[in-house]
């Protein structure tokens, strides 16, 4: 009796300790396959492409087939945009969630200053950036493509691996001195959006796949701006486009601000020339032609990079962007180039809506369309959430919108803002307001419902006072809020690098203002 019941108790012990084992080897088994693996991020950025231009936009003559196909595998939200119709102020908010009121940048950094400028000088060290917060929670960093935002002569603000081109701008796409990692060498005979597709399927293929990536692929195309867009261009789409009649490309006269400063005695040198580019590109079918073909070579970039991310087995773990800077006029209001050209500046949708589409594959349902108002500001915030990096951005303005690309419900504050140093706006579901800095122009107010395009200003309508009245107080408070002292040019701040019409300034503040270019202490964690 003693013997079978010690013997049943070493069978019961036996089948409990089995038990438990069992429960820990699952449990294990669970946390093992719960365990998420790292997020890449794969952010394509092009130069100065507005939304219309695109065909997952509706645009019928500028074949784009790759970023077609991107929209469909993913999100595409049709109501994005920049917050600020420059390159280099906008990518500095891309960096840093900040507005140019914020981080300083307020207009492009100029090419011909650049032996000005401090050897090491890049216009955003000094803040808190997104490849910075990810390279210090143990991502791989890789800008490949236009900088635009400094020296451009070795690796900033958290990124490790730097693949660039001396020039801001894109003054020819066929011969370019490239900055590879340190190495310096001249790039002839190859349209440099295809080199830089080169570089970022290199990169793809060489990543170590035990350490997520943060490539950011700074494509310098389309551009839309002379003289690389100007006339007859050289790259392989051009003749399929040549002789085409585009329907999309608005066929009006030239607008009147731009013929009142070509005979304007105070238009400063610099920007008679750039009208006169203007007139030369207005309405005319090679210059059509030609930018069309550009960015029909972006989506071959496209098309060349996500096959590469599919071939090295990565695309189901990718978190894939695709945007653009800003956009520029091709003929809409009678302009081209940017949003500085006229006196005030303007803030006019055609420049401002930029595209945005964001695939996940298995994360982020195919095929949606999303049409609540993302701020540029709203796009670092969001990739930080979306990696799980407890991290805010300083001071930033900017929501995560990752729960709207999860499917969940968001109570979105269905509003943005942007700045355009003389000008300073706000974009709601109906309306969009424009206030201009004392003595520089007008105010504007837009029915976005009623008049999508932008054709009747409404600031005199006596029925909208009160909609002014409250459009107004919203945004003065949001620069009350976030603009600090020493950018706020509406308060006698500085710019960074330059402005188009410094003497706005001068006027207002005196004859000592000026831009400003200084190193300042780098950010560190």
């Amino acid at each position: 009796m003693e013997q079978n019941a010690e013997t049943s108790c070493i069978v019961t012990c036996e089948c409990i300790l089995r038990f438990v084992f069992a429960i820990l080897i699952t449990s294990s088994m669970a946390t093992a396959v719960a365990s998420p693996t790292p997020t890449n991020v794969l952010f394509i950025l092009t130069d100065n492409q507005p939304a219309s231009i695109l065909g997952a936009y509706g645009n019928p003559d500028v074949r784009t087939p790759n970023i077609d196909l991107l929209a469909r595998e993913g999100v595409r939200f049709s109501n994005a945009f920049a917050v600020n119709g420059m390159c280099s102020s906008t990518r500095a908010t891309l960096m840093t969630g900040l507005m140019p009121s914020q981080h300083g940048v307020h207009n492009w950094l100029d090419d011909e200053l650049m032996d000005d400028w401090p050897k090491d000088w890049s216009a955003i060290a000094e803040f808190r950036t997104l490849p910075l917060t990810l390279a210090n929670r143990g991502y791989q960093t890789a800008m490949i493509g236009k900088w635009h935002l400094g020296q451009p002569w070795q690796a900033s603000v958290g990124f490790q691996h730097w693949v660039t081109f001396t020039d801001g701008h894109t003054v020819d796409f066929w011969n370019n001195t490239i900055i590879d990692n340190g190495e310096v060498y001249e790039v002839k005979d190859k349209h440099t959006v295809d080199f830089f597709a080169e570089k970022a399927v290199e990169f793809l293929k060489e990543h170590n796949s035990d350490q997520p990536f943060y490539l950011q692929l700074n494509l310098n195309g389309p551009y839309l701006n002379p003289p690389s867009n100007m006339g007859p261009a050289r790259n392989r789409h051009y003749g399929d486009y040549a002789g085409k009649d585009f329907s999309s490309f608005p066929r009006v006269a030239l607008n009147a601000n731009i013929a009142e400063q070509l005979v304007d005695s105070t238009t400063s040198r610099f920007l008679i020339g750039k009208h006169l580019q203007s007139v030369a590109m207005h309405n005319d079918p090679a210059t059509m032609a030609n930018v069309a073909s550009q960015n029909t070579v972006v989506d071959d970039a496209v098309g060349r990079v996500l096959a590469a991310l599919e071939a090295s087995g990565q695309a189901k773990s990718t978190l894939v962007i695709y945007s653009s800077d800003q956009g520029n006029f091709y003929g809409q209001h009678g302009l081209w180039q940017h949003n500085v050209v006229t006196v005030p500046t303007n803030l006019y949708e055609a420049a401002m809506n930029i595209p945005l589409i964001v695939r996940h594959p298995g994360a982020i349902a195919p095929g949606k369309v999303d049409a609540r108002l993302i701020g540029q500001y709203d796009v670092p915030a969001t990739i930080l959430d979306y990696l799980g990096v407890d991290v805010t951005l300083q001071d930033s303005p900017g929501r995560s919108f990752s729960a709207l690309l999860r499917g969940e419900q968001d109570n979105w504050n269905d509003e943005v803002f942007y700045e355009q140093e003389e000008s300073r706006g706000i974009r709601t579901a109906e309306f969009a307001f424009w206030k201009r800095l004392e003595s520089t122009g007008s105010n504007e107010l837009y029915d976005m419902k009623r008049d999508p395009g932008q054709h009747q200003n409404l600031i005199d309508d006596p029925a909208l006072a009160a909609t002014i009245t409250a459009l107004e107080k919203r945004l003065d408070n949001f620069f009350s809020r976030y603009a600090v002292s020493e950018y706020d040019l509406w308060q006698g701040g500085i710019a960074k690098g330059s402005v188009v019409r410094p003497n706005i300034f001068r006027k207002l503040y005196g004859a000592q203002w000026r831009a400003k270019t200084e190193l300042k202490k780098p950010f560190t964690e």
